[in-house]
């Protein structure tokens, strides 16, 4: 280790410690905490601001001076038309509405749209839709049958199949 010279800082690394140095003494300060987002909050009093600590009993017995009543507030007026716009600059613009975008339902006083009929059953179109689907099926289970073609089992299906075509009610024919 003979001959090291040692490191200075340089002046290329002086504003780099500086920066260090700040952002280590940021973190360690108090956090903030906005008790009431999206609205604008009142600076503190001068008081405050000159940068002294102040105790928990001095923090509490300046909110117990606090009004606890909210200060009256002016009432509304009502919304100005565009020509009038020119000459109130100071007025503070509408409140917009929150919530659904869609508009506000009718009045209860006015008479309620009349009532559409009953769409009509489509039961029966069903059941003959799935009819003309069994029958050429069912047909040719029957004429195998009447052969002597069918198995005990192929003969199973072709009841099962002939009680759901009767289900659906009679065909074209009658039966």
């Amino acid at each position: 280790m003979v001959g090291m010279t040692p490191i200075r800082p340089t002046a290329a690394l002086l504003p780099v410690a500086v920066a260090l140095a700040a952002l280590a003494l940021g973190a360690c300060a108090t956090e903030v905490h906005d008790e009431m987002p999206g609205r604008a909050q009142a600076a503190p009093p001068a008081a405050a601001q000159s940068g002294g600590l102040k105790t928990l009993r001095q923090i509490q017995a300046e909110e117990n001076v606090r009004p606890t009543t909210p200060a009256p507030q002016p009432p509304p007026t009502p919304p100005q038309k565009l020509s009038d716009a020119s000459q109130a600059p100071n007025q503070p613009p509408p409140v917009r509405r929150r919530g659904s975008s869609s508009p506000p339902p009718p009045p209860i006083d006015q008479p309620a749209t009349p009532a559409l009929p009953a769409p009509g059953s489509t039961q029966g179109l069903t059941d003959r839709a799935k009819r003309d689907l069994m029958s050429p099926e069912v047909d040719r289970l029957r004429t195998d049958d009447a052969m002597g073609r069918l198995d005990p089992l192929q003969q199973r299906d072709l009841l099962r199949k002939q009680q759901d075509l009767r289900q659906y009610g009679p065909g074209p024919l009658g039966y």
